[in-house]
């Protein structure tokens, strides 16, 4: 009887195909790593791109309504609406340590009261109210944005404030820009003087730029422009 030869592989041959299996898998494990980091950085940027793009909408939506005034028409005078005083009306300013221009508030009539909302710390008088807030404001501190929730004085560096952003996206860039084209109405719109009753038309200009905290790498910078629909009506021009 016959019996056939049976030959297996080989040291060098068992080591060889070795050598390559572990190639093959190692650059398989190297494909999934990399896409596995592709894919986590595609999530950063729809992330920071979701929530800056949000963010300025937000700003954009709100800042348009500033100076609103729930007045009768005809009966109520525009000079006596009290979001457009010195101290409710539109300023920009800035928190301790931060860039110029990083900080804006403005008031507008949310309830339509025709009373300002001072909220439960502020200061109540005879065009004021404790009831609610309508003092707004928006900064940037520390990486991050926050909105005024309250506070006894409305000014950028004091009160309570609430985080807008999340803690991974870190906020390198907040700046308002205003701008005012003056209407004499005393002169039927002509060149603005001092004394003489004016409206002021303004817009105001937000850039925002941010980055990833876990991936600095990943920025992204918008900017916008808001026409304020409230113009400001003053009976005296400084």
């Amino acid at each position: 009887m016959l019996r056939s030869a049976q030959r297996g592989f080989s040291l060098t041959e068992l080591m060889i195909g070795s050598a390559l299996g572990l190639f093959v898998i190692t650059g398989a494990l190297q494909l999934y790593a990399a896409n596995v980091r592709a894919a986590a950085d595609t999530l950063r940027v729809s992330r920071l791109n979701q929530e800056m793009r949000a963010v300025l909408q937000l700003l954009g939506d709100e800042l348009q309504r500033a100076g609103y005034w729930a007045g009768e028409p005809g009966i109520d005078p525009h000079t006596g609406n009290p979001f457009q005083s010195a101290t409710n009306d539109i300023r920009i300013d800035r928190f301790t340590g931060e860039a110029a221009a990083s900080c804006l508030l403005y008031a507008y009539d949310l309830n339509g009261d025709q009373r300002v909302g001072v909220g439960p710390g502020g200061l109540p008088g005879p065009h004021e109210s404790t009831a609610n807030l309508e003092q707004f404001g928006v900064r940037l501190r520390a990486g991050r944005l926050q909105l005024r929730t309250g506070g006894r004085t409305f000014a950028c560096a004091v009160g309570s404030w609430q985080a807008l952003t999340e803690p991974d996206t870190e906020v390198t860039v907040l700046r308002f820009t205003l701008q005012q084209r003056c209407l004499n109405l005393h002169a039927d719109g002509g060149p603005c003087t001092s004394g003489d009753p004016a409206l002021l038309r303004r817009r105001v200009t937000i850039a925002l730029a941010g980055r990833s905290r876990a991936d600095p790498g990943i920025r992204l910078r918008l900017e916008t422009e808001v026409l304020i629909a409230n113009d400001r009506v003053t009976a005296s021009l400084p």
